[in-house]
């Protein structure tokens, strides 16, 4: 059983001519839905979405999220689990059963495909949705943790680690291959299922996995390049955002053949080549570009750029 539609693509109304109908009507195709009782509100509103849809998991970023709407049961036998979660200053507010929750920015909520849903949002900014098979996720979760419609909160690491992974998938450059998009369905139910709440015997199938620390890992990387302008940015930082343990965040890195201070260090060589080398930038000095790349040591920038590009950075400077 597979998901109805597969590939990348990033769609626009505007740019692909389509109206506000066609637009939902393009997303229900992929995961098998139909939309009704849409507002005028949000026809002059929603106007893009960009999707990753692989035969078992499929995630979407909407940059505006529909608001008020009803989305039937699925038409193509599916029985998905979808986790929506509304950027902060968002909020959804879905009804399922008789059962009405609310999830604001940094919060999420769980629901099935296999009845119909209701929207009573009103606040709707950015919203990320993914939806996997219920099958995928049975093995690894708790009894009774698909049961019903609620609300995930984006406090638990797990629920931090699961969107953070599912948002990588839409940065991808190209369709992955077959094998490659296996390997991702099968992280993403897992990550899943540890935002859910994994059962015993699913923690210890996750824990023998990759998904757990490749989602890490790729956690890791974002936010040092977040936090490059810092520094004294080390592993204990690292390890704080992801509330894991310092030595954890070594081996993240030494299993593959690196370092956390190197990584560290080629992150902002390359941010720093891009800043000096831009032409489009406005004039730099390079005492404040090596500032913003969080280098302390002058003598140290100098050093370290002349050995990975060739040149010193007051070459690369003038180069452009």
């Amino acid at each position: 059983m597979v998901l109805p539609f597969r590939a990348k693509t990033a769609m626009d109304a505007k740019e692909a001519g389509l109206g506000f109908h066609e637009l939902c009507d393009a997303y229900g195709r992929m995961i098998g839905h139909d939309y009704s009782d849409l507002t005028i509100e949000d026809a002059n509103r929603v106007r893009s979405f960009s999707n990753i849809s692989l035969p078992e998991a499929c995630a979407t970023l909407f940059d505006q999220g529909l608001s008020r709407f009803s989305m039937s049961d699925n038409r193509n036998g599916l029985d998905l689990v979808m986790i929506s979660m509304p950027a902060p200053g968002s909020e959804l507010i879905y009804e399922q059963r008789g059962i009405c929750i609310t999830a604001r920015g940094g919060d999420a909520i769980l629901h099935s495909t296999a009845e119909r849903l209701i929207s009573h949002s009103t606040q709707v900014g950015e919203v990320l949705a993914v939806a996997l098979p219920r099958r995928k996720l049975m093995g690894l979760v708790g009894p009774g943790a698909l049961g019903h419609i609620r609300k995930l909160t984006m406090d638990d690491p797990a629920c931090r680690l699961f969107r953070c992974y599912a948002q990588s998938l839409l940065t991808l450059e190209n369709d992955p291959d077959f094998r490659l998009a296996d390997r991702i369905g099968d992280q993403l139910a897992e990550l899943a299922a540890l935002a859910i709440g994994a059962s015993r015997p699913g923690h210890e199938q996750i824990r023998e996995g990759t998904a757990l620390q490749d989602a890490r890992f790729h956690q890791a990387q974002q936010f040092i390049k977040r936090n490059l302008t810092e520094p004294g940015l080390n592993e204990t930082h690292v390890a704080r955002a992801l509330c894991i343990s310092p030595s954890a965040v070594r081996q993240l890195f030494g299993r593959r053949g690196s370092s956390i201070g190197r990584f560290i260090r080629e992150a902002r060589l390359a941010r720093a080549y891009a800043m000096l080398s831009d032409p489009t930038a406005m004039p730099r000095r390079v005492v404040d570009v090596a500032a913003d790349c969080g280098f302390e040591s002058m003598s140290a920038f100098y050093s370290a750029f002349r050995t990975v590009y060739g040149c010193s950075p007051t070459e690369a400077l003038r180069k452009n």
